[in-house]
């Protein structure tokens, strides 16, 4: 039982480290002009919170089954090897199935993100020829969107993208835009910049 409490103490301390990661992370994509949100860009503080995701549902279901076994061990009824057998299978058939349920919740809309990346490396003087309304192309970042279709549809109106279109987007998207939006911007996602880049608001590079 003592290592099953050093497990439980282990996966706890991991747990509050994902936690915290999840927290900063989400709070720097929330508002990329904060204090967090310049100390990391965007795509970095995602690609952290999409890994301190991942790791947070193994480590509660670890961390749970030891509490659940110390819960037992102290349970005259559970301390046979059989009861604590049938606790944590329960408890691992409903981790299965609550996991099961969001993918199923959520794979629909990730599919379709990861259905359009694209592989084409891209410079800053090929999308500044897709610079009409007929065929538009922004920079967000070091990605590059076709947003063509999203002129007509955009909520903040036609011009607040026309006046973009074969430029470098990324300081103007991000004073304007929030992390649902950001998501929202991969579907039209169709290559990459190569090379740093220059933010035209500050002059500033990024790589």
């Amino acid at each position: 039982m003592k290592r099953v409490t050093k497990v439980l103490i282990a996966s706890g301390e991991l747990l509050i480290a994902a936690s915290l990661a999840l927290m900063v992370t989400g709070l720097a994509m929330n508002d990329p002009t904060s204090t967090l949100g310049s100390l990391m860009s965007y795509e970095t503080a995602r690609r952290v919170h999409t890994i301190a995701s991942y790791l947070f549902i193994p480590l509660f279901y670890v961390h749970t089954a030891a509490g659940l076994l110390v819960i037992a061990n102290r349970t005259e009824r559970l301390k046979t090897e059989k009861a604590r057998r049938t606790l944590v299978g329960a408890w691992t058939v409903l981790t299965v199935l609550l996991v099961v349920a969001g993918f199923t919740a959520f794979g629909t809309g990730r599919l379709a993100l990861g259905s359009v990346q694209a592989t084409a490396v891209l410079t800053l003087e090929e999308v500044a020829k897709h610079s009409s309304e007929n065929d538009c192309w922004v920079v967000v970042e070091n990605r590059v969107y076709n947003v063509t279709s999203l002129i007509d549809t955009h909520p903040g109106g036609r011009d607040a993208i026309l006046k973009y279109c074969g430029t470098n987007a990324t300081e103007v998207f991000f004073l304007e835009h929030n992390q649902n939006d950001y998501e929202a911007l991969q579907a039209y996602y169709i290559g990459t910049i190569n090379g740093p880049i220059v933010n035209q608001g500050n002059g500033t590079e990024k790589g």
